[in-house]
Protein backbone atom coordinates (compact mmCIF):
# COMPACT_ATOMS: atom_id res chain seq x y z
CA UNK A 1 0.00 0.00 0.00
CA UNK A 2 1.44 3.43 -1.01
CA UNK A 3 1.57 6.38 1.03
CA UNK A 4 0.43 9.29 -1.13
CA UNK A 5 2.24 11.34 1.10
CA UNK A 6 3.26 14.28 -1.48
CA UNK A 7 -0.68 14.46 -2.31
CA UNK A 8 -1.62 14.55 1.33
CA UNK A 9 0.98 17.28 2.27
CA UNK A 10 0.17 19.73 -0.90
CA UNK A 11 -3.14 19.91 0.30
CA UNK A 12 -2.04 20.38 3.90
CA UNK A 13 0.11 23.03 2.84
CA UNK A 14 -3.08 24.90 1.05
CA UNK A 15 -3.98 26.45 4.73
CA UNK A 16 -2.88 28.85 7.56
CA UNK A 17 -4.55 26.50 10.35
CA UNK A 18 -5.53 23.10 10.84
CA UNK A 19 -7.20 21.28 13.77
CA UNK A 20 -5.82 18.30 14.98
CA UNK A 21 -7.92 15.09 15.89
CA UNK A 22 -6.23 12.82 18.48
CA UNK A 23 -6.16 10.10 16.32
CA UNK A 24 -3.29 12.06 14.45
CA UNK A 25 -1.32 12.20 17.66
CA UNK A 26 -1.75 8.92 18.61
CA UNK A 27 -0.80 7.81 15.36
CA UNK A 28 2.04 9.59 16.02
CA UNK A 29 3.07 8.51 19.08
CA UNK A 30 2.51 4.66 18.90
CA UNK A 31 4.12 5.07 14.99
CA UNK A 32 1.06 3.18 13.98
CA UNK A 33 1.67 2.50 10.22
CA UNK A 34 1.17 3.53 7.48
CA UNK A 35 -0.62 6.61 9.25
CA UNK A 36 2.65 7.42 11.07
CA UNK A 37 4.28 8.32 7.58
CA UNK A 38 1.85 11.29 7.00
CA UNK A 39 1.26 12.25 10.29
CA UNK A 40 5.61 12.38 10.60
CA UNK A 41 5.48 14.55 7.17
CA UNK A 42 2.59 16.77 8.88
CA UNK A 43 4.13 17.36 12.30
CA UNK A 44 7.33 18.43 9.62
CA UNK A 45 5.24 21.12 7.74
CA UNK A 46 3.65 22.51 10.39
CA UNK A 47 6.96 22.86 12.62
CA UNK A 48 8.00 25.25 9.39
CA UNK A 49 4.80 26.66 8.90
CA UNK A 50 2.35 27.68 7.65
CA UNK A 51 0.04 26.07 8.39
CA UNK A 52 -0.11 26.21 11.95
CA UNK A 53 -1.86 23.49 14.07
CA UNK A 54 -4.72 23.97 16.39
CA UNK A 55 -4.67 21.68 19.42
CA UNK A 56 -7.64 20.88 22.41
CA UNK A 57 -6.52 20.09 25.61
CA UNK A 58 -9.64 17.12 25.18
CA UNK A 59 -7.44 15.89 23.02
CA UNK A 60 -4.67 15.89 25.30
CA UNK A 61 -7.36 14.18 28.11
CA UNK A 62 -7.90 11.34 25.35
CA UNK A 63 -4.07 11.03 24.65
CA UNK A 64 -3.35 10.72 28.35
CA UNK A 65 -6.48 8.24 28.84
CA UNK A 66 -4.23 5.00 28.66
CA UNK A 67 -0.70 6.03 30.23
CA UNK A 68 -3.14 6.45 33.32
CA UNK A 69 -5.03 3.61 33.37
CA UNK A 70 -1.60 1.34 32.83
CA UNK A 71 0.10 3.43 35.55
CA UNK A 72 2.99 4.24 32.95
CA UNK A 73 4.73 7.30 34.14
CA UNK A 74 6.81 7.40 31.54
CA UNK A 75 4.11 7.31 28.61
CA UNK A 76 2.69 10.09 30.61
CA UNK A 77 5.61 12.00 30.81
CA UNK A 78 6.58 11.59 26.85
CA UNK A 79 3.25 12.22 26.18
CA UNK A 80 3.28 15.49 27.91
CA UNK A 81 6.75 16.59 26.47
CA UNK A 82 5.12 15.85 23.29
CA UNK A 83 2.36 18.05 23.20
CA UNK A 84 3.69 20.98 24.83
CA UNK A 85 6.25 20.80 22.79
CA UNK A 86 5.18 20.87 19.60
CA UNK A 87 6.02 23.52 17.65
CA UNK A 88 3.99 26.40 15.31
CA UNK A 89 1.28 24.68 17.39
CA UNK A 90 -1.61 26.51 20.01
CA UNK A 91 -3.28 24.48 22.90
CA UNK A 92 -6.50 25.67 23.07
CA UNK A 93 -8.48 25.45 26.72
CA UNK A 94 -12.31 24.67 25.98
CA UNK A 95 -14.90 28.09 26.75
CA UNK A 96 -18.03 28.69 27.48
CA UNK A 97 -18.41 29.72 23.45
CA UNK A 98 -16.51 26.83 22.31
CA UNK A 99 -19.12 24.45 24.06
CA UNK A 100 -22.25 25.75 22.74
CA UNK A 101 -20.55 25.45 19.51
CA UNK A 102 -19.57 21.74 20.28
CA UNK A 103 -23.76 21.64 21.49
CA UNK A 104 -24.60 22.64 18.26
CA UNK A 105 -22.16 20.65 16.16
CA UNK A 106 -23.61 17.67 17.98
CA UNK A 107 -26.87 18.53 17.14
CA UNK A 108 -26.64 19.51 13.76
CA UNK A 109 -24.52 16.32 12.44
CA UNK A 110 -25.17 13.65 15.98
CA UNK A 111 -21.07 13.57 16.09
CA UNK A 112 -19.68 12.27 19.31
CA UNK A 113 -19.01 15.04 21.79
CA UNK A 114 -15.31 14.97 21.85
CA UNK A 115 -15.47 15.38 18.18
CA UNK A 116 -17.42 17.95 18.38
CA UNK A 117 -15.23 19.61 20.99
CA UNK A 118 -12.30 19.51 18.91
CA UNK A 119 -13.84 20.72 15.79
CA UNK A 120 -15.75 23.30 17.69
CA UNK A 121 -12.17 24.92 19.18
CA UNK A 122 -10.52 24.39 14.94
CA UNK A 123 -13.79 26.65 14.20
CA UNK A 124 -13.28 29.15 16.84
CA UNK A 125 -9.29 29.51 15.92
CA UNK A 126 -10.51 29.84 12.61
CA UNK A 127 -8.93 26.87 11.76
CA UNK A 128 -9.99 25.78 7.74
CA UNK A 129 -8.81 22.26 7.91
CA UNK A 130 -8.91 19.09 10.52
CA UNK A 131 -6.89 16.28 10.00
CA UNK A 132 -8.27 12.75 11.25
CA UNK A 133 -9.21 9.62 10.29
CA UNK A 134 -12.86 9.45 10.91
CA UNK A 135 -14.55 9.89 7.43
CA UNK A 136 -17.72 10.61 9.17
CA UNK A 137 -16.57 13.95 9.92
CA UNK A 138 -16.49 14.95 6.02
CA UNK A 139 -20.15 16.12 6.38
CA UNK A 140 -18.35 19.34 8.20
CA UNK A 141 -17.89 20.88 4.93
CA UNK A 142 -20.97 22.40 5.40
CA UNK A 143 -19.25 24.19 7.94
CA UNK A 144 -16.63 25.74 5.90
CA UNK A 145 -13.83 23.06 7.13
CA UNK A 146 -12.06 20.98 4.99
CA UNK A 147 -11.43 17.51 6.19
CA UNK A 148 -8.04 15.55 5.47
CA UNK A 149 -9.01 11.91 6.52
CA UNK A 150 -5.30 10.06 6.74
CA UNK A 151 -7.20 6.74 4.85
CA UNK A 152 -7.54 8.61 1.68
CA UNK A 153 -3.52 9.30 1.50
CA UNK A 154 -2.64 5.63 2.36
Amino acid sequence: MAVKKAKFLSELKRFRKVGLDTSTLIYHLEDVEPYSELTEAAFAAIAQGPPAAILSTISATELLVQPFAEGRKDRILACERFLLSLPNTTLILPSYPIAKEAARLRAAYGIRTPDALLIATTLAEQGEAFITNDRGLRRLKEEGLVVLVLDEYV
